[in-house]
């Protein structure tokens, strides 16, 4: 192999490793991050952003009294919804209509 070919393959080496790390510092972004817990009387959710609490919810929202969730996979639908929300930069908002679409127990019954 003679110079120049030496220098154009190093040159594409070098921009191949160039491009994959933007591909991959662009694809790499920060998510928010939900857990639940059980609560006195069933079950709430929280939302973090970058280790930031940004939404603790003991109870079903959009309802009139304060009930908390009937069960662990309620408070996780409502959570990965209101995850979704942020995530798109939406009024994290929750709806009696969203609650009914998504089965959300209230009141002890579906």
């Amino acid at each position: 192999m003679d110079k120049k070919s030496k220098f154009v393959i190093a040159l594409l080496l070098i921009l191949s490793a160039i491009l994959v790390f933007v591909i991959i510092s662009k694809t790499k972004t920060d998510t928010f991050e939900t857990e639940v817990y059980k609560t006195e009387t069933g079950y709430g959710y929280s939302i973090s952003f970058r280790n930031t609490l940004l939404i603790k919810q003991d109870y079903i929202p959009a309802i009139q009294n304060n009930v908390s969730f009937y069960t662990e996979e309620d408070a996780q639908k409502v959570a990965n919804l209101v995850k979704e929300k942020l995530g798109k930069k939406m009024n994290p908002k929750i709806s009696l209509l969203e609650l009914k679409q998504l089965g959300i127990t209230l009141n002890g019954i579906n």
